[in-house]
């Protein structure tokens, strides 16, 4: 009896395995670009997921799954919402940070970052016309590098937080904004 349970156990565990292999399978052969697993690249055109405003967007990507978005070219000026994942070769990547001159020379009223949000590259607003507000939607800690909103007149823009963020975070948030030249206002919404 005990041998038969074993069995039957190893043959569900089987084909099991062998249904959860067979979507990867067939994925890969109706693309030869097609990834089965994260890779780390450089500036690679992605799909956008949840994306509003956008017209297009590169990442770096890396074996973690995770991405920086390092270019989005905007296709609504009033509103845009960088996406939490993107897909490059098949293969979904969570965006954690907002690159180096990602929005360099954009013009764009409102930016939403999304909720996997962890970091604000050097001069990651440089040079955006006619930003007013910025939200960000994580509750997690927040780096903004020195450089993120060089060449842009700051004391006109009001970043809005989530009032989930903890009180620590929002904190640091703020000195991390202060260092980087910040003036404008943080407003918990």
């Amino acid at each position: 009896m005990k041998l038969s349970i074993k069995k039957i156990l190893a043959t569900a565990m089987a084909a099991a395995m062998v249904l959860s292999v067979s979507p990867v399978v067939a994925n890969a052969a109706d693309s030869k670009t097609t990834a089965t697993e994260p890779t780390s690249q450089t500036n690679a055109d992605a799909e956008k997921s949840n994306a509003k405003g956008v017209e297009t967007v590169a990442a770096n990507t890396s074996a973690s799954g995770k991405a920086t978005v390092t270019e989005i070219t905007v296709s609504n000026k009033k509103a845009v919402t960088v996406p939490s994942k993107v897909t490059v070769n098949g293969v979904v990547y969570t965006v954690t940070k907002l690159g180096a001159n990602a929005f360099k020379g954009e013009t764009v009223k409102k930016v939403t970052l999304p909720s996997s949000i962890t970091s604000l590259g050097s001069k990651a607003f440089t040079g955006v016309k006619g930003l007013k507000t910025v939200k960000i939607s994580t509750t997690k800690k927040v780096s903004v590098d020195k450089a993120a909103f060089k060449g842009v007149n700051t004391k006109g823009i009001t970043i809005t937080v989530s009032k989930k963020m903890s009180k620590k975070n929002l904190k640091a948030l703020k000195a991390s904004l202060k260092k980087a030249g910040f003036k404008g206002k943080v407003k918990v919404a």
